[in-house]
C-alpha cells in the first residue's frame, strides 16, 4: 500500500510553532505513522467527510484524499 502524503494547513504549522516541543513532536511522529495506514488510526466524523486523531491533550482533524484510476492501471502502484 503507498504511503499518503501529509499536507499541512497554514493554521495548523502556526499552532505546532506555538505549543511545546515535545507536544508538537508526538503530534509530528503520529501524522508519520497515520501516513503510512490512516484508517488504522483514525475515526470517522459524523455528518462531515472528516476525519479525528488522537495526539495525547490534541485532537487533529483531517481530509483523506484518495485518487481514482482508469480499471486498466489502478492497480499498478500497489
Amino acid at each position: 500500500m503507498p504511503d499518503y502524503k501529509v499536507k499541512w494547513t497554514e493554521t495548523s504549522i502556526r499552532s505546532l510553532e506555538k505549543m511545546e516541543s515535545a507536544d508538537a513532536s508526538g503530534i509530528l511522529e503520529k501524522m508519520d505513522s497515520v501516513s503510512r495506514n490512516p484508517f488504522r488510526f483514525i475515526k470517522r466524523l459524523r455528518g462531515v467527510p472528516l476525519y479525528s486523531l488522537r495526539a495525547g491533550k490534541y485532537r487533529i482533524i483531517m481530509n483523506i484524499e484518495r485518487e481514482i484510476g482508469k480499471r486498466k492501471n489502478v492497480y499498478d502502484d500497489l
